[in-house]
């Protein structure tokens, strides 16, 4: 590691408080990156909260992972911190909110809500919470076409799979007259899905159409019986999905 000279560290210090990336300290220094990440990071890193994951709300794990599935991605960023993003529709900011309780619960740190155009994202740090979140689903190229549990539902507990189902249908799913439905272009996810809602009982129909030059899609069907159940035994955390549904049935503690 190249010794550096006390102008040269409080240069890269001072610019870390000020939130200038690595790039910009390393062309201003003439330094290399890795030279420049050594001091940087221990800025930075006192301004990390230390991540510990709560391992015994599985079902909270289930719906975080089931989210990510439906509506998340990561990346690393300029300053070689790993940023995991949820996204949710412009009128979905107290679905945000309570998905960012779960997040602290789990996580023991919340993330930051950004309103961007017409989507509200939630974005949090941390490459202990990807990979977490990485134990569970795989993918490969394109996330959305691949995206599925790295195992079978029958070796996750019913804990996980309902909160599992939870957060991919409060991302991906919706009620259209008292039916609930489902889908995406990951045939895999939609058996994951389809598997997990038989381990808990809840019937439904699985089936996928394809239209001229397009993907095929997988979709999910409830009908309104077996949406009522859904919702009072699964629940949900988004109560834009259920909100018109309370006159029919539907316990408040769904959500």
């Amino acid at each position: 590691m190249k010794r550096l000279n006390k102008k040269e560290i409080s240069f890269i210090i001072n610019s870390a408080k000020q939130g200038k990336s690595i790039n910009f300290i390393s062309k201003n220094l003439g330094l290399s990156k890795s030279v420049v990440y050594y001091w940087f990071r221990k800025e930075i890193g006192k301004k990390i909260k230390k991540v510990e994951i709560n391992k015994n709300l599985k079902e909270e794990i289930g719906e975080i992972v089931g989210a990510f599935a439906g509506d998340g991605n990561f990346y690393l960023d300029k300053n070689y911190r790993y940023r995991i993003r949820f996204y949710f529709s412009k009128n979905e900011i107290k679905y945000a909110e309570k998905f960012n309780s779960i997040l602290k619960k789990v996580y023991g740190k919340c993330g930051n809500i950004m309103k961007y155009r017409n989507v509200v994202i939630l974005d949090i740090c941390g490459k202990v919470i990807i990979d977490h979140i990485k134990n569970f689903l795989v993918w490969e190229d394109k996330k959305s076409y691949s995206v599925r549990l790295k195992n079978k539902p029958p070796n996750y507990s019913l804990d996980f799979l309902k909160g599992f189902c939870r957060g991919l249908i409060d991302t991906e799913g919706w009620v259209n007259k008292n039916n609930l439905m489902i889908n995406c272009v990951s045939d895999i996810l939609m058996q994951n899905i389809s598997d997990s809602l038989k381990i808990l009982q809840i019937p439904h129909l699985l089936t996928s159409w394809k239209r001229k030059n397009k993907e095929p899609h997988f979709a999910i069907f409830l009908k309104k019986e077996n949406t009522l159940k859904y919702f009072n035994e699964i629940g949900s955390s988004n109560s834009k999905r259920i909100k018109s549904m309370l006159p029919l049935g539907i316990s408040d503690k769904a959500f």
